[in-house]
């Protein structure tokens, strides 16, 4: 009775599944696929295949998580250029994502979807006109603009800031790997943070590589005066008046705001102690993404005393096997629910090869506290 009963549950399935298709493109099409083949174990969503990034990608891109879906659909087209379908995701989440230097880069990978199933254009075409994106996705379709278009209009430090995101953004040699621009760029990305520590050591690394460039020499000197170090600033200030006398109008400015910003991030990441809490481990495990962080002391006499170093995350799945989502390694955990111990049996966490892992429940977020030694520790949270 049972059988006959899923033997027709399975009919409709199909049934279903076929109608579906005929009234959709291409993609709908794959997608639809895919989903039928993970919900009966096929091969096509295997482990480590193609189908199962895609699968992963698209149940973010669903749930309106593009950022972390664009990583799935790019690590498909690294391997596979002419993916169409990988692509033309790849090239919507970027879009979705309103930055202008992704939708500059989203028009590469639309433009490779297209020219491998040239149906996905009228796909394009079709969400255009009903409104689902913004003028970026309208104007995606257009050619791709030189990178120093928009710096053009600007000069200085602003033009240079503009041309390496520009670059950044669509793979340009400016900021490729091991230049000076590379390092450069992730600077700039902790400097319009307020970060202006962790500026200050990226911008040292892109001087290592070309010492000579005014605009990183002063950014260097803007990111140590905003910690308090106006000695070592002045340094690297008059190697970048040097380059360009015009920074000197702006740099007083400029300090006074990366100071102010520095000053209130400083503040925001004051620790404020409480009573400890009895840990209590083991329980019915959480599944779910858990962040990792590492709280590090930063010295006698320094306010904040602490701060947290960020080191990834990964996701729990209840059939036993878990994600590093930061580059997409994949192993097996078990758990002992008496006991709250985490066993990794393979994949990123395996090769860390920490003391021990325990998961610990808690009311709004469950942790999983990654011991490698006495003095350092992993605090993975997950939000409920």
């Amino acid at each position: 009775m049972y059988a006959s009963r899923f033997s027709i549950s399975l009919i409709v399935l199909i049934f279903i599944s076929i109608s579906a298709f005929s009234q959709t493109d291409s993609l709908d099409n794959y997608i639809n696929k895919l989903k039928l083949s993970r919900a009966n174990g096929g091969s096509e969503t295997a482990f480590l295949s193609i189908g199962s990034d895609f699968m992963y990608g698209q149940e973010y891109f669903e749930a309106g998580n593009f950022s972390s879906a664009a990583w799935y659909f790019n690590s498909i087209v690294r391997n596979h250029k002419d993916h169409a379908y990988a692509n033309y995701q790849l090239a919507i989440c970027l879009l979705k994502q309103n930055d202008l230097y992704k939708a500059e880069s989203a028009k590469q990978y639309l433009e490779a979807s297209f020219n491998a199933q040239p149906s996905l254009r009228e796909r394009f075409k079709r969400e255009m006109s009903a409104g689902t994106e913004n003028t970026q996705t309208q104007d995606a379709g257009k050619p791709v603009k030189d990178e120093n278009t928009k710096a053009g209009l600007q000069s200085g430090l602003d033009a240079y800031i503009e041309r390496l995101k520009y670059s950044y953004a669509n793979s340009g040699k400016e900021t490729a790997m091991l230049t000076a621009g590379q390092e450069a760029i992730a600077g700039i990305e902790y400097y319009e943070k307020g970060e202006f520590g962790l500026s200050d050591s990226r911008f040292s690394l892109s001087l290592a590589i070309d010492p000579g460039n005014p605009y990183v020499n002063y950014m260097k000197a803007v990111s140590l005066a905003a910690q308090g170090n106006v000695k070592s600033a002045n340094n690297f200030y008059a190697k970048a008046i040097a380059g360009d006398e015009t920074l000197k109008q702006r740099y007083v400015n400029d300090v006074s705001k990366a100071k102010i910003s520095w000053d209130k991030l400083q503040s925001s990441k004051t620790i404020k102690t409480t009573p400890t809490a009895k840990i209590t481990y083991g329980g019915p495990l959480v599944y779910g993404n858990y962040t990792c962080h590492q709280s590090i002391w930063n010295g006698p006499n320094v306010s904040p005393a602490y701060r947290n170093q960020y080191h990834g995350y990964f996701q729990l799945r209840k059939d036993g096997t878990y994600r590093w989502l930061d580059n997409g390694g994949t192993g097996k955990f078990k758990y002992d629910s008496k006991t709250g111990l985490v066993t990794w049996l393979s994949g990123p966490m395996k090769g860390q090869d920490p003391r021990s892992s325990k998961f610990q429940p808690g009311t709004k977020t469950a942790q999983i506290t990654v011991e490698f030694s006495d003095n350092y520790r992993w605090n993975c949270g997950c939000n409920k």
